[in-house]
């Protein structure tokens, strides 16, 4: 792809790298981890390939070559040569064909993956008909949380407060964490911490009685208390809420997590299961 544009923050990521933490490098990757993989899936990229996560506004991309994308995670009204084109659902484009988004419709950042055809000349764009649309990635269900190490040194009011009220996303908010704005917790005595490991999900109790909930790009150290942890199912969820949003909390248990967890591995797989087995038989059907 060719940049026309610039846009706001245009970085390609792919799945985050683990096992480098002790020597001071988090994994980073993607924030919504689920929609990069929905996306690769659809053009029949390997699971480790990067693809393009954008947010509004997104720069302008011409494509050089005849090319395979699929549009995934927030709806920005994407744009091929200004004619909207569905997400979730693989199409092909034309050399010179121009990728634009309109206008911000739901979440905070879109994925778009992309393969070039080695052995197709496409002329124009061409949706294919399937698509993977999945359910739940916008809902205001509550963020399910896992107590921290630290929970017990708020005050009972404090955990009731993180339990039961809205809690607003700021806009000092990046990947490397999201602030959110509630009246301060109240904190037993104080103690004084080691730097502990952290990790996405990963929530922080602040000097100032806030919390924030580190992301993707998080430190691979803190010496906050870590008043509770979000489950992974949950993250790519969170990572669609962006400054101005709000969202609230709701305790779970290691076994729901894990359980949620592998439910969301089972369906991606299904997902390149299903994807590998049309594209195989697009192929054929097209030669």
């Amino acid at each position: 792809m060719k940049l026309i544009r610039k846009g706001l923050l245009d970085t390609w990521q792919g799945l985050p790298s683990f096992g480098l933490q002790h020597e001071g490098i988090p994994p980073g990757g993607a924030m919504d981890t689920f929609s990069l993989q929905i996306a690769n899936a659809l053009v029949g990229n390997d699971l480790y390939d990067k693809v393009l996560e954008m947010h509004f506004p997104t720069g302008v991309y011409q494509f050089e070559t005849s090319t395979l994308i699929a549009i995934c995670g927030a709806d920005f009204t994407a744009c091929v040569d200004n004619v909207e084109v569905p997400m979730n659902q693989p199409i092909k484009v034309p050399p010179g064909a121009i990728l634009s988004c309109k206008k911000p419709v739901s979440g905070q950042r879109v994925y778009v993956a992309s393969r070039t055809l080695q052995d197709e000349q496409v002329s124009r764009v061409k949706i294919l008909p399937w698509s993977m649309n999945p359910e739940n990635v916008f809902t205001d269900e509550p963020i399910r949380i896992l107590c921290g190490r630290e929970w017990d040194q708020i005050k009972a009011c404090s955990q009731q407060l993180v339990l039961s009220k809205s809690f607003a996303i700021s806009p000092t908010s990046n990947r490397m964490g999201y602030q959110l704005m509630q009246e301060p917790l109240k904190t037993l005595a104080s103690q004084n911490l080691l730097s502990s490991a952290v990790t996405a999900g990963t929530i922080q109790l602040l000097p100032s009685g806030q919390l924030v909930v580190l992301m993707t790009g998080h430190q691979t150290t803190g010496g906050y208390p870590r008043l509770a942890h979000v489950i992974s199912a949950d993250l790519p969820r969170l990572a669609q809420k962006g400054p101005g949003d709000s969202l609230r909390f709701t305790l779970t248990d290691s076994m729901t997590a894990e359980y949620e967890w592998i439910l969301v591995q089972n369906y991606l797989q299904q997902v390149r299961n299903v994807c590998a087995l049309k594209l195989g038989q697009h192929r054929f059907d097209h030669h």
